[in-house]
Parts: structure tokens; C-alpha cells; sequence
């Protein structure tokens, strides 16, 4: 009961997610799906509209008829605009949505209309065809459901009081059709907001599996297998248009002692602390992962080796500075970091890689908490080296 009230707690009274960036996220990901329903129902709703002029045909003349084709063949026009404005990179969903729902007032508007023109015909008693295009466009599932609510109400309300005021029709008509109009409303919000909310329930459950299966359970970095795929990307769009990167390669100085002084559990807070302190000062463009134990990876795009030891020298007082807070006691950590450019003569990123981890091996061997460049060795820290 506790998760079900926590689910229901992430959506607002119209059914879109409460956090902005995640229904930001959402409706880019739905983007070329409503689109393509758009498409549908601009295609659909032009030709039934267009097809209707028969029907005029046999229900009214002269001025009247051709101010009723007039109608007709606007909104077929603007349903024709509306199709093109689905075209990938012509709109934005919410001008779409936007457009979409005048699109709907036009529909509303025409219909009332027409019922106003053939006032002098007989009038059938049954379910007007409007109240089914109200409950198509809810069930389109706009971006917004308020772009179906508003115009389908107003719609709904214009055309009622055409038919009871503007004609001659029986208040029991009136009546059913009113009732039929609320049902519409009512059960085309029920639907989209339903729907809404599980389509929405949906991309998060996907997006918090991707983002496990992409990250380390214990730090919320990237894990290896996520990290290389990254790796290997910037590194050959660094061979292909000659940028700069860089890799950082630096596990925890005695690890090992810190379980077995302190336990698991203080060498799992270390770890968390670690990756958290070292996410902090790094870019947005960097990449970094947790590849193992106490072992770390930094990607460094569009920065040369040189660069790279610098980051990695601020990286390592940032780490021996400041105390980690263990269960009971704080405790003092270091890191000793390798690092490794891209060079013309780097043919692969396992050769970067085993480059970055032979400087580690050096900064190691040098005696810990310092930094190594590959090829270099002069870089040592002004302390603790």
C-alpha cells in the first residue's frame, strides 16, 4: 500500500509527472509517437470533414451551402497544417499541442456551426458525431490533457447551446445530448489521465533499470561495462577529428587495511565518499566509473595529458585533505592516480588504458599518494610524494 501511495504521489491532478526534467524526459522520449497519433487524426478528421460536403449537399443550398464547403475546407486546411507541423524538427511539442487543441475549437466551432445552417432540416435524434470527435482527441493522448479539456468543454458547451437555443429540437434531445458530451468529457479525461499515468510509470520503471544497469550499486557511478562503451566513443571521436583526452587511473592507497582495520562497512563508506568528493570537481563532459574494488577511471574529453595531471594532482590533495568520515572514527585516505593522453600513436583505447594503468603501477611504486603521467614520471605532488 506504502509503494502504491509513493506511485501516485509522483503525478499531479492531470495525470504528468511532478518532477519537470523527468516529464520533460518522458515526453521527448514519446515525441515521435505523438506525432505520428497527430498525423493520424489530422488525416482522419480532415477526410471525414471533407466527406461530409455530400451530405451538405442534401441538406442545404445556395449561400448557405457554400459557406458550409468554405468551413469544411478550412479546417481540412487546417488539419493539412497541422500534418505538416508534425514533420521532425517543425515543432515543438508544445506548440503542437497547442495547435492541436485550436485545431479542436476549429472542429467544435464548424460543427456548431453546420447545426446552426441546418436548423431548417430535420433534425435526427441521435449521438451527434462531435461527441465522438471530443473523445477521439482525448484519447490521442496530447502532451497536455488540458489541450483536450479545455477545448472539448468549451466545444461541448458552444455546441449545446446552439442546438437548444439555434434550433428547433426537443429538450430531451438537448438533455441526452448534453449527458452524451459529459460522458465523453468525463470518461476521455479518466482515460487520458489513466493512460497517461501508466505510460509515464512505464519510462520510469525503464529509465531506473537502465540506470542500474549502467551504473555501480554501491557509488551510483558508471559501472565498467557503461563506462567503456563511453570511453570508446570519445576516444574515437579523438582519433577521427584529432581532440584532445585523456584517462585517469587511481584506486585507494592500503584499501585493503581499511576492511580489515575497520570492516566492510567503513571501506564501503569510504568508496561512496570517494566517488561522491571525486564527481564534485569533476565537468559535466567528464566520465567516470567505478571499474573494480577500489579502482577508478576517469575520461577525460577534449583535455591532453598535461591538463589531465593537473586535474588529477587537484584531485589527489583534494582526496588527502580533508579526512573520510568512517562508522566510529575519521579516517585518512589517499589515492595514487596514472595518467594517459591520446597520442597519434595510440592505435586503441586498450593501449590508452594499459598506458594509464602502467603510470599507476609507477605512482605506486614511487610510494602512493601521488601522481604519474605516462611516458613522464616527473609529475609528483608537492606533498606526500
Amino acid at each position: 500500500m506504502e509503494e502504491f501511495l509513493k506511485s501516485k504521489a509522483r503525478f499531479d491532478l492531470f495525470g504528468r509527472l511532478r518532477d519537470r526534467e523527468a516529464e520533460q524526459a518522458y515526453l521527448d522520449s514519446q515525441a515521435d509517437r505523438i506525432r505520428l497519433r497527430f498525423r493520424f487524426v489530422s488525416l482522419i478528421t480532415a477526410a471525414a470533414y471533407l466527406g461530409g460536403i455530400y451530405a451538405d449537399t442534401m441538406q442545404v443550398s445556395g449561400t448557405d451551402l457554400a459557406v458550409m464547403v468554405c468551413a469544411r475546407v478550412a479546417v481540412a486546411l487546417f488539419a493539412a497544417g497541422m500534418f505538416c507541423a508534425t514533420l521532425p524538427g517543425l515543432a515543438s511539442l508544445r506548440r503542437l499541442g497547442a495547435s492541436t487543441a485550436a485545431y479542436m475549437v476549429a472542429l467544435m466551432l464548424s460543427e456548431s456551426f453546420e447545426l446552426y445552417l441546418k436548423t431548417s432540416t430535420q433534425l435526427s435524434d441521435e449521438l451527434p458525431i462531435s461527441v465522438f470527435m471530443v473523445l477521439l482527441f482525448y484519447m490521442i493522448m496530447m502532451p497536455n490533457i488540458l489541450q483536450s479539456l479545455v477545448p472539448g468543454v468549451l466545444g461541448s458547451a458552444c455546441y449545446l447551446a446552439v442546438l437548444a437555443l439555434g434550433t428547433s429540437t426537443s429538450a430531451g434531445h438537448v438533455a441526452n445530448t448534453a449527458i452524451s458530451f459529459a460522458v465523453a468529457n468525463g470518461f476521455g479525461f479518466y482515460f487520458a489521465k489513466l493512460f497517461g499515468e501508466a505510460r509515464r510509470g512505464e519510462f520510469l520503471a525503464l529509465e531506473e533499470l537502465r540506470r542500474r544497469a549502467e551504473t555501480d550499486s554501491l557509488t551510483g557511478i558508471l559501472n565498467r561495462r557503461r563506462l567503456m562503451e563511453l570511453a570508446q566513443r570519445e576516444f574515437n571521436a579523438a582519433r577521427r577529428y584529432g581532440h584532445a583526452c585523456a584517462v585517469l587511473m587511481f584506486d585507494i592507497d592500503h584499501f585493503k587495511q581499511v576492511n580489515d582495520t575497520h570492516g566492510h562497512a567503513a571501506g564501503d563508506a569510504v568508496l561512496v565518499e570517494l566517488a561522491a568528493r571525486c564527481a564534485a570537481t569533476l565537468r559535466e563532459v567528464d566520465l567516470f566509473g567505478r571499474t573494480g574494488g577500489e579502482e577508478f577511471v576517469i575520461v577525460m574529453p577534449h583535455s591532453g595529458q598535461e591538463q589531465a595531471a593537473q586535474a588529477a594532482e587537484r584531485l589527489r590533495r583534494m582526496v588527502a585533505e580533508r579526512p573520510f568520515a568512517g562508522p566510529e572514527l575519521a579516517l585518512g585516505i589517499t589515492v595514487s592516480i596514472g595518467v594517459a593522453g591520446v597520442t597519434p600513436l595510440t592505435p586503441t583505447l586498450d593501449k590508452l588504458l594499459q598506458a594509464a594503468d602502467q603510470a599507476l603501477y609507477e605512482a605506486k611504486q614511487g610510494g602512493r599518494n601521488r601522481v604519474c603521467a605516462a611516458a613522464d614520471n616527473g609529475l609528483e605532488p608537492g606533498a606526500g610524494g
